[in-house]
């Protein structure tokens, strides 16, 4: 333990968390003394004045709570990071082993209470002086590694608005469908809103941010597609950013930028242990603001919308976007739901009443529909080949059951035939909590 904590002491001192002697090395042996004499007198006073059993309880609490945060690391990295990793082991069961680690070391942590009470007052004293050292010291000269986003080329907005829309292109294929559909949120708005184009160029970890200039050109010429279909419609701003992560980048783009709504396309693929892809399930799990996800919607015109209606914090934005998207003068909007035999269907007829006089348009343009099947999923893709557009709310189910059991509205989404938008919306602190439970 004495060994342990010098390394940790010297590499604090060598990057700035803590003062800089502990760094220092001796001149003739070339061991990091000044580290050395530092735990080692802390752990002689700690010895010298507490009981041995209160001294070995204490640091079993804190190799307990150091041993819990490297468990909730391993699900965030494996979350989080895993198209930037090469893994020589996959920890077969995922997450179960990190999750039963954690609940196991809190029965520990509670068993601590019998043998030594005094181990929960010093082990957290010791983690909390530990954070304060950080916040009050560490933070403000710690050496800092080089930036992960950097802004490249940026034209500000040039009219602010109240309604801020961020709208991600990746290329000039699809950069014209995209702001063709923020185009209808902007409409639907009014004057009010605010649109930034934005193309985030993921760089590879091994090439230096500041000399990736090469990967810009699709960004830019997406940016200028942009540019030609928005200028003669309203005022709007771009950026281009180089990211290590694309997926990062955007979701730190719209909370930066404090979106209101962000709009990105998907191609339909997905890599695998991804529900969508590894830029769309991060974007829609982790986003600070409402999300539109579009999927093959180059149409002008969308003259009938299925909205699939399970409930659910996402349902409201769903119809909210349907009524955006559907042409106004003859169009439709069909609220669908589909339930087994022997369970209760949603009660479409009492969301709608309570919804649509928040949204500004005719109440005649919704429809309820309900069907029973035994088969959820192929009855949710025959109903949507009758329709020109699909508008569902993204999985509202923990994230330990999407990884067990699976998403419906992701799996239809990835099924689906007809051009299909996927919302989310703004997380509230409930929702937040429910989706890690």
């Amino acid at each position: 333990t004495i060994y342990s904590a010098t390394r940790a002491t010297y590499a604090l001192g060598r990057d700035r968390m803590l003062p800089e002697f502990f760094s220092r090395l001796h001149p003739k042996r070339r061991t990091p003394y000044m580290a050395l004499l530092f735990t080692g007198g802390l752990v002689i006073a700690v010895a010298a004045f507490l009981p041995t059993i209160d001294v070995a309880s204490s640091a079993s609490m804190m190799f307990l709570f150091l041993f819990f945060l490297v468990n909730l690391c391993v699900i965030r990295i494996r979350r989080h990071m895993v198209d930037e990793m090469t893994y020589g082991f996959v920890m077969p069961l995922f997450p179960i082993p990190p999750i039963a680690a954690i609940l196991i070391q809190a029965a520990l942590a509670v068993w601590l209470v019998h043998m030594s009470p005094i181990a929960w007052v010093v082990g957290p004293a010791w983690v909390f002086s530990g954070i304060a050292i950080y916040y009050f010291y560490s933070k403000h000269k710690a050496t800092r590694t080089e930036d992960e986003i950097v802004v490249l080329q940026e034209e500000p907005i040039p009219t602010k608005g109240d309604y801020r829309i961020l709208v991600s292109v990746a290329n000039p294929a699809n950069a014209i469908p995209l702001v063709q559909n923020c185009y209808r949120f902007c409409q639907a708005k009014g004057t009010c809103s605010e649109v930034e184009v934005i193309h985030m160029v993921p760089v590879p970890p091994q090439v230096p941010l500041s000399v990736a200039s090469k990967y810009t050109q699709p960004g830019q010429e997406a940016i200028a597609e942009a540019m030609l279909y928005l200028t003669p419609r309203f005022a709007f701003g771009s950026t281009t950013r180089y990211c290590r992560n694309f997926a990062r980048g955007i979701i730190s783009a719209a909370a930066e930028r404090k979106a209101d709504l962000l709009i990105m396309g998907w191609q339909g693929y997905r890599r695998r242990g991804f529900s969508l892809g590894s830029t769309v399930d991060p974007v829609l799990e982790r986003a600070t603001c409402n999300v539109a996800v579009f999927k093959d919607c180059q149409k002008q015109t969308y003259m009938n919308v299925l909205v699939p209606y399970a409930g659910g914090p996402n349902a409201t934005f769903a119809l909210e976007t349907a009524s955006i998207m559907v042409e106004q003068d003859g169009g439709r909007v069909v609220v669908f739901n589909v339930a087994p035999p022997g369970k209760p269907t949603q009660d479409i007829d009492a969301f709608l009443h309570e919804t649509v006089p928040h949204l500004n348009v005719a109440p005649s343009l919704f429809e309820p529909k309900y069907v029973i099947s035994h088969d959820l999923l192929m009855s949710l893709l025959e109903e949507a080949d009758h329709y020109d557009l699909v508008v569902i709310g993204a999985t509202r189910d923990p994230l330990f059951r999407q990884r067990v059991m699976g998403s419906l509205p992701e799996e239809f989404a990835r099924h689906c035939r007809k051009p299909l938008v996927m919302v989310k919306a703004k997380h509230t602190i409930k929702s937040f909590i429910k989706r890690w439970m």
